[in-house]
């Protein structure tokens, strides 16, 4: 029943997550969990250098028994990212997988498909994972290897996306994101991914990472989109393809918002009406055991090696970090603004309900 749970109580935690954001008081509970438990590798992506840390922290048993505490905060069914560096290279991912599988505890892993090699692939659906996004960024392999920094990914993350269709039975999904580098081809990129068994399309922009580069000069980071017309040409590809084929989980409106992000992303701040509140649904917990509330931005609560995740959801330091990000100014292309329309909302239940998220 963990999904039926998780569906349950999503909607009851809304209400008191609205009332959370007007009153201060945190009734809201964190049925949004990502961790991370590894930073190590195995591609040598150009966006990102986490590639070159070389261990790891925090051991597996450390990471269930923070899912252990979240169990007992939530009662009530959750959902858990698992992302890295690469989470599949861990020692211990599969405890973590199975933990969540006997717990019913939604579990999704986010992976750039280079472990996904048969027997790793039987390892999974032996585990009882059910939810599992593979990122690719182009259907040639000459753009997606050199993203990557390693040759062969393309081929094989797609080999195991065939696989784990055919022999297991997950929901599967492909993450790509939208850079100078694959711009050109994205259109026909997304046409060979719904191809693919998937049951889900996530794409995001191109976000920067370096903290100490205002704004005004993200256009000058070098997989930052300044071709505008291209830009214009694949969003009105997307809506169109959108409306004939769901399993692209994006919102028009997402979508739509691109163009003014890649413009000027401080235009998008304007269209921010909602405050975030992101710090009131989720937390994330690091490769080394620090916890924030959904986005690092603002620092960390507390870690876990020294706090419960009760004390540290409840403690004086989340509720101030939660009151600065009711009043974040920074340009995001999350829905942490945004109040879906009962439209978005049914598209969104509809790929969730297809794939399989919410079979009871």
């Amino acid at each position: 029943m963990g999904k039926a749970d998780y569906f349950y109580n999503n909607i009851k935690n809304s209400i008191n997550k609205n009332i959370s954001t007007r009153s201060g008081l945190t009734l809201s509970k964190p049925l949004h969990v990502s961790i991370q438990p590894n930073l190590r590798c195995n591609a040598r992506c150009l966006m990102c250098d986490c590639w070159r840390e070389r261990n790891d922290y925090i051991d597996s048993n450390t990471f269930i028994n923070a899912l252990k505490q979240l169990k007992d905060l939530n009662k009530r069914g959750f959902f858990v990212q698992i992302s890295g560096g690469e989470p599949l290279i861990y020692q211990g991912i599969y405890d973590i997988f199975s933990f969540c599988a006997k717990n019913n505890i939604i579990c999704k892993i986010s992976t750039n498909g280079i472990a996904l090699t048969d027997k790793n692939c039987d390892k999974i659906i032996a585990s009882g994972l059910k939810y599992l996004s593979v990122s690719i960024d182009s259907h040639i392999p000459e753009i997606h290897d050199k993203l990557r920094g390693v040759e062969n990914t393309l081929e094989k993350a797609v080999k195991g996306i065939e696989y784990l269709a055919k022999n297991g039975n997950l929901t599967l999904g492909i993450s790509s994101v939208l850079m100078s580098e694959n711009i050109s081809s994205f259109d026909k990129s997304i046409n060979y991914f719904l191809t693919l068994p998937i049951h889900r399309l996530l794409i995001q922009p191109i976000r920067i990472w370096i903290e100490d580069l205002p704004t005004e000069r993200w256009h000058e980071y070098k997989y930052w989109i300044n071709d505008h017309k291209t830009l214009k040409n694949i969003i009105n590809f997307l809506i169109d393809k959108k409306r004939i084929d769901n399993r692209i989980l994006n919102s028009e409106r997402d979508i739509q918002d691109w163009y003014t992000y890649f413009i000027n992303p401080n235009l998008l701040v304007s269209k921010q009406l909602k405050k975030c509140h992101i710090g009131y649904e989720k937390i994330s917990i690091s490769y080394k055991g620090d916890v924030t509330l959904g986005c690092s931005y603002f620092g960390n609560i507390g870690n876990i090696n020294e706090s419960s995740i009760k004390d540290l959801w409840y403690s004086p330091k989340a509720k101030k970090i939660r009151k600065r990000m009711m009043n974040c100014k920074v340009p995001c292309t999350s829905n942490c603004y945004k109040e879906l329309t009962f439209r978005e909302k049914a598209a969104k239940a509809k790929v969730l309900i297809k794939s399989g998220l919410f079979d009871t």
